[in-house]
């Protein structure tokens, strides 16, 4: 973007102003405004914006050197060139002594006279914008040092961002500067810090940050970016077109954005207005974004500061809360200083528990008290300790003071506070829990056994009704006697089932849940089918469940149910597929299906054609470990069963 540099041309003859006018308009560098008079001049500068004056010596009421004075006494940088017909080296002398920048005298051909004219000018505007800018990046060192004095002065972000604006406005010499942050609720930049000829501007802007017509100004735009933005000519610059009339009313002519703390709670933008366009080099911007980095640390600083005071006071509670839990807490704690095992304190349970006090605990290493009787142990203990940071045993033999034997889990951690290594012992009492499992254990060992026995008894008392009813068929002659034996014997098959049901079921539980290859399972259980006509595809890889021991009871059973139900089955197929964080395996036939009404039914203890228990089974020998199984085959089109399996139940 070109800018145009405005020319003030004084000269009391009109030709001469028309056609300097036009010498200079034509190169389209220049706008001018010409006088007839210095008096002229000076009332036309205050109300236009003048960057060079070009005057003409003899003038009537003030001359050249005079005008000059009177500018020079309120403006020190404006380019002054005299250009006059009097060639007296006197007037040259004059017009240098009180701050002309050029002195160039009037004659010749008209061509190459404004030519010279617009290179006085040129060079007159570019040393002065070049010593405006040493003036300009002096000052600005100068903000760069007192934000920094102020950052280290200030602990309130919102009294800093206002102090830092401040300075920019009365060191910096900005017509007006504020900070802004944001919030994320309302989409919005906020101002929080402000200083300079406002005037109320700030009231009538409103900075979003997405994407919308208010948000895509500098400021906005610098947020969304993240990185500085700038306009150079507020009065033509598009991207203004929102709040230019009211930055025009206040004198703004350029503008620059610095984004800050972009990664923080305090994310904001800081916005510099200049009272002349194309006020931002890169130099001047380099500054600026320095400044926008310090603001960036001062508030990450306050930030850490505020949290940490903050964690202070929470430490301070839970550090009282945490001593009140100690205290009352219903487990033994033992707290050990981590590198040298020394116990620090000990918890008023645990003093109770073992009877012993507080003094025979403080200053002592495990391997040195007296309830632990493995002092091996206690030292390997340590060791594991310090190179694992946690340890855990699930019966581990005590004595307390008075001899009585006790078991205890023992659970340690190894963590830090601040710096310091802490050992934290949990130690629970679970010697009524060993008592009430041990009679648990003896109570089902006896039940099975009495079940063993008394199923054996009866196993053998229907092998001995099912004899009998054979010699009774036998002799019989009459056809209402076999049809009731016959019904006999099937109720002597059906008892003989629901014994073998139970002998199962008995040991549904029992062991604990192994890694179990499935594709080895499900050949297992294909094999156990005996003379069979159904082809099985079964996949082959190295899939794992974590399942009960009786898993091949449920493949077995689906498949018993495929040829037991299924007159047309042919081909049974097992896959599987991954479902979400879970797995999913199908077992799937090519008979005819299972009609809606008998789906509602069909993992119901009894429902089915003979004793109804083998789905019944198969789902709570897979519930035992989280797995679960459903019907999902369309009627007519083969029955499918799906085995949902969560995450952490398969490798």
């Amino acid at each position: 973007m070109v800018l145009t540099i405005s020319v003030l041309y004084v000269d009391d003859e009109p030709a001469l102003l028309e056609i300097g006018k036009l010498f200079l308009e034509r190169t389209k560098e220049f706008e001018v405004t010409t006088a007839s008079s210095a008096s002229v001049a000076l009332n036309l500068m205050r109300y236009n914006r003048t960057q060079t004056i070009v005057s003409d010596y003899q003038m009537p009421g003030m001359n050249g050197i005079e005008f000059l004075k009177q500018v020079r006494a309120t403006d020190k940088t404006i380019p002054f060139i005299l250009f006059t017909g009097r060639g007296r080296e006197e007037i040259a002398v004059q017009a240098f002594e009180n701050g002309a920048d050029f002195y160039l005298q009037k004659g010749g051909e008209p061509r190459a006279q404004y030519a010279e004219l617009i290179h006085k000018i040129r060079a007159a505007v570019e040393h002065r914008q070049a010593d405006a800018q040493v003036a300009i990046l002096n000052r600005l060192y100068t903000v760069l040092s007192a934000t920094n004095k102020a950052i280290v002065r200030i602990h309130d972000k919102i009294e800093l961002l206002n102090e830092i604006c401040r300075i920019s406005v009365d060191d910096g010499g900005f017509a007006m500067a504020w900070a802004g942050l944001v919030n994320p609720e309302k989409h919005l930049i906020e101002p929080v810090g402000m200083s300079g000829h406002i005037e109320g501007y700030l009231d009538t802007i409103s900075i979003s940050t997405e994407d919308t017509p208010n948000g895509r100004g500098p400021t906005g735009a610098a947020f969304r970016a993240g990185t500085f933005t700038v306009c150079n000519d507020i009065e033509s610059d598009p991207q203004m077109a929102p709040w230019r009339t009211a930055a025009a009313q206040r004198g703004y002519r350029s503008l620059a954005a610095f984004p800050f703390a972009l990664d923080t709670g305090n994310a904001g933008v800081i916005t510099f207005y200049a009272s002349q366009p194309g006020f931002f080099s890169d130099r001047i911007i380099r500054l600026l974004e320095e400044q926008s980095g310090d603001i960036t640390f001062a508030l990450s600083t306050l930030d850490h500061d505020e949290q940490r005071i903050a964690a202070e006071e929470e430490l301070k509670r839970s550090e009282l809360r945490y001593r009140r839990l100690f205290q009352t807490a219903q487990d033994a704690i033992l707290i050990l200083d981590g590198d040298t095992g020394e116990i620090i304190d000990a918890n008023k349970f645990i003093q109770d528990m073992l009877g012993y006090p507080l003094d025979d605990f403080i200053g002592r290493h495990l391997w040195e008290l007296g309830f632990l009787k493995d002092k091996a142990f206690a030292r390997r203990a340590f060791t594991e300790l310090k190179t694992n940071g946690y340890i855990r045993y699930e019966d581990l033999p005590l004595e307390t003071r008075e001899g009585r034997a006790i078991s205890v889990e023992f659970i340690s951690n190894v963590y830090l506070v601040g710096e310091k290594r802490i050992i934290q012992c949990n130690i629970r009492d679970v010697t009524e829990r060993k008592q009430a499992e041990a009679a648990l254990a003896l109570a089902g060992r006896r039940l099975n056994l009495m079940s063993g026995i008394t199923r054996h008894d009866i196993t053998n008392q229907l092998m001995a009704l099912s004899g009998f009813l054979d010699l009774a068929l036998e002799t019989a002659t009459v056809p209402e006697g076999v049809a009731l034996i016959n019904r006999a014997h099937r109720a002597a098959d059906t008892i003989r089932r629901q014994i073998a049901f139970i002998e199962e079921y008995e040991d549904l539980g029992a062991m604990a849940p192994v890694w179990q290859g499935l594709s080895e399972v499900i050949r297992s259980a294909a094999s156990q089918m005996g003379e069979s006509t159904i082809n099985f595809e079964i996949p082959d890889d190295r899939l794992e469940l974590l399942a009960d021991p009786l898993l091949i009871r449920v493949f077995y059973n689906l498949f018993e149910n495929s040829r037991q139900h299924g007159s047309t089955v042919t081909c049974i197929r097992i896959a599987y597929h991954r479902i979400g964080t879970g797995l999913k395996i199908t077992v799937a036939d090519n008979g005819l299906g299972i009609s809606p009404e008998e789906k509602k039914h069909l993992f119901e203890r009894g429902f089915g054609k003979n004793t109804g228990l083998g789905l019944f089974l198969s789902r709570d020998i897979l519930s035992n470990t989280g797995l679960s199984i459903t019907e999902t085959g369309i009627p007519g089109d083969g029955a499918q069963f799906e085995i949902t399996v969560p995450d952490g139940a398969f490798r």
